[in-house]
């Protein structure tokens, strides 16, 4: 069985335990990162708060597809495209902040975030010379700050 179907197979059986309606698409671009969407309803369930619920049930995915193929098929879990859009909100608030950090001459703080989303922030402002991010506090308080270079 290919990765995809693996993925996709695993996912639905998943849902049907947990007692969850929803259709699984997966999607593999050039790149190698394999996503796979549910779509469903009942996305706040799954989703949780600040997205808690849906990092728990990737992993738990992941864990359950790992165990179906002799190779781990690395993929991110979506529901609803919550991440997508989460990833283009983050994006939006790096560049805001930024451009902020820079017209005030003054060091942000960011609100404590996961790994993943401090990730997309650091890579959002990558190529902006004028400003330097780093993150900073222990988890799960850990928190980006975006500075100025003077």
């Amino acid at each position: 069985m290919d990765k995809i179907k693996i993925i996709k197979k695993t996912i639905k059986e998943l849902l049907e335990v947990m007692r969850f309606d929803g259709q699984v698409v997966v999607d593999e671009p050039e790149t190698n990162n394999i996503l796979a969407n549910i779509q469903t309803e009942e996305a706040n369930f799954l989703i949780g708060q600040a997205g808690a619920n849906l990092d728990a049930l990737q992993h738990l995915s992941r864990i359950l597809v790992n165990k179906r193929n002799e190779e781990p098929i690395p993929f991110i879990l979506d529901v609803n495209n919550y991440r997508k859009h989460r990833i283009e909100l983050l994006k939006d608030l790096a560049k805001n902040i930024a451009q902020q950090a820079l017209t005030e001459k003054v060091s942000l703080t960011l609100q404590p975030m996961s790994a993943y989303e401090r990730r997309v922030i650091h890579l959002a402002l990558i190529d902006q010379s004028q400003i330097s991010t780093e993150s900073v506090g222990q988890e799960p308080e850990r928190r980006i700050v975006i500075r100025p270079i003077e």
